[in-house]
């Protein structure tokens, strides 16, 4: 115990000897003390000075006096005004001359580094060296340290990780190998912008390695189901018991596979009757093929009847462009013998469809810009009477919303079948 104690005093008064050992950085102009923790911090701090156009730095005078070390540097004037001298391979990648005079070095510095940062070189380090005076300015020499051209290796995905793995695949097949710079990383944060079933609770974070560069997205699941209904009983006309109300269900991405299932069903007493089904399944066996299908049935009272069912099979081009084939089945029935302004018929076709949406960084809109476009070819038998008739059916939506200045938008929609 009483080693253990001895051996504990002497390392305590060594950390209360080192602690006492302070270095002061004093500027002679102005006499701002600056305190830094060793002598290697301060001899980078005066070094850092001529990189910010600061010179003609000197170093006036050391003072020693105990545990205390004061050392008095002069700045001199801050030469923002230069000559600038770039290297050979600057000027080459800039395209522009090797020599020139600027008014301000440090926006120079800022663009020269933010061409290389767009092309991938993160980590470029611009280095100044003063070359000598020209009609009473510094000249400048310019260079940048590149170090390894960075692009975008892969995602990482946390928080909500049971996204579907082809929708993962799509957006790596978009991003993966492209150049890491803020174009790139503002693109994949809208494609979460107005997403309908996720969105990221923060910025996409990087994580970089020697060999590669992680892009972490921090998701979270969207709650948008909703259950809305009115259900009652009650009498007809003819006093018979009938189950009358409204119900809207919409069930969205309970699967975690982006799928939609949207049902609505409507009876009043007079049995009429609505029921709309439509259900989108955009990931088909982890494909990036989906299916959407819709089935509507309408019965006006006792008179009439009609059937639809309009299936589709879709392709994603990529995250923003899909292209889709569908069939339209319907068949109508009249009821009542007596209702002599309608005809029972059925109606076959295919058909092609487009659409496009552009996402918006603005939480107001849905989207930024939207087109859809389609093409069926319909053909309509008339039972009772034989007869077939033919249909080309066109059609155009498109709408974009587009930033005058400010808070101000103007909306542009068209719409034409």
């Amino acid at each position: 115990m009483k080693l253990f104690l001895k051996i504990f005093f002497i390392l305590f008064c060594v950390f209360v000897q080192a602690q006492k050992k302070q270095y002061w950085l004093i500027d002679t102009e102005t006499n701002v003390r600056k305190k830094v923790k060793d002598s290697l911090s301060a001899a980078k701090f005066l070094d850092s000075l001529s990189q910010n156009n600061y010179f003609f730095t000197k170093l006036k005078d050391v003072k020693v006096k105990g545990d205390s070390t004061e050392i008095f540097y002069d700045k001199g004037k801050n030469f923002n005004e230069t000559y600038v001298d770039l290297s050979d391979s600057v000027a080459l990648k800039l395209k522009i001359q090797k020599d020139f005079f600027t008014k301000n070095l440090d926006s120079t510095k800022k663009s020269i580094n933010k061409r290389y940062i767009d092309d991938g070189y993160s980590f470029s380090r611009l280095k100044s060296k003063y070359k000598g005076q020209k009609n009473g300015y510094p000249v400048i020499e310019l260079d940048v340290n590149k170090n390894d051209k960075r692009t975008i290796d892969n995602f990482v995905v946390k928080g909500y990780e049971r996204v579907p793995k082809r929708f993962m695949k799509n957006l790596e097949k978009e991003f993966k190998g492209k150049t890491y710079d803020d174009k790139n990383l503002l693109a994949i944060s809208k494609n979460f912008q107005s997403h309908a079933f996720v969105t990221l609770e923060r910025p996409p974070q990087t994580l970089f390695t020697k060999d590669s560069t992680s892009i972490y997205l921090f998701m979270e699941k969207k709650k948008t189901n909703t259950f809305d209904g009115v259900i009652g009983f009650g009498n007809d006309k003819t006093e018979k018991f009938t189950l009358n109300g409204t119900l809207n269900v919409n069930f969205r991405n309970m699967f975690n596979g982006f799928e939609t299932v949207n049902l609505y069903w409507q009876r009043n007493p007079d049995k009429g009757q609505t029921f709309d089904l439509q259900t989108d399944i955009p990931y088909l066996f982890k494909s990036n093929v989906g299916m959407n299908l819709k089935v509507n049935i309408f019965r006006q009272d006792s008179t009439f009847a009609n059937v639809k069912f309009l299936p589709a099979f879709y392709y994603h081009i990529n995250s923003r462009n899909r292209i889709g084939l569908r069939a339209t089945l319907e068949s109508s029935s009249i009821i009542d013998t007596l209702y002599v302004q309608g005809k029972d018929y059925n109606k076959r076709g295919l058909g092609i469809w487009f659409e496009m949406t552009e996402p918006t960084d603005i939480d107001l809109f849905l989207y930024k810009t939207r087109i859809n476009a389609g093409y069926d070819y319909l053909t309509t038998t008339y039972t009772k009477d034989n007869i077939k008739a033919n249909q080309n059916q066109f059609y155009f939506f498109g709408e974009h919303n587009y930033h005058i200045s400010g808070n101000h938008f103007l909306n542009i929609k068209a719409e034409g079948a």
